[in-house]
């Protein structure tokens, strides 16, 4: 799964996902497909088996049980709050489980009532660094191909269309 910060002091952002063979090949898997239309200055990437995550319906129905006993960590919360939105991050939480985090940030973050919530350990982040973001993302800036409006495709049917053939230039 990958998460975007656009500028400084902005939200991280649920952008996608990316298929690779590991952690650190999924951020620049990533950075590959994701670093464009917007810029970013930060990029996480998780492994979608780490996401530990309820719908509200779900939460409605039983609330997490904690069963595990392991030793408490910092866990990351995000949630998506309507439909058109994405998953954006609410905040941290320390527990001792996934099912713990889920019920103490729901707990810590209540009236926030998001559609679903996602929470995963910070140990299963792999994070871009602040000194890296000119390197990752600036050459991005100068790539238009990944610009749409350099592929003229509807301009072109609509000729095809009305004409039959493509006005030659």
């Amino acid at each position: 799964m990958v998460f975007q910060q656009s500028g400084e002091g902005e939200l991280l952002l649920h952008n996608g996902t990316v298929h690779a063979p590991d952690i650190e090949m999924a951020l620049l898997n990533a950075r590959d497909v994701f670093a464009r239309r917007p810029e970013a200055v930060a990029m996480w990437v998780v492994p979608a088996d780490a996401i530990y995550t309820q719908t509200r319906e779900e939460l409605a129905v039983r609330k997490p049980v904690d069963t595990a006993s392991g030793q408490p960590t910092d866990f990351f919360v995000f949630g998506k709050f309507s439909e058109q939105t994405q998953c954006s991050h609410i905040g941290e939480v320390h527990a001792a489980s996934p099912q713990a985090a889920m019920r103490v940030a729901i707990e810590k973050y209540r009236g926030q009532d998001p559609l679903w919530w996602w929470v995963f350990p910070a140990s299963a982040v792999v994070k871009s660094g602040a000194g890296e973001a000119d390197s990752l993302f600036a050459p991005a800036r100068a790539k238009t191909f990944k610009d749409q409006a350099e592929y003229p495709v509807v301009t072109m049917m609509r000729q095809l269309r009305s004409k039959g053939k493509l006005d030659k230039k």
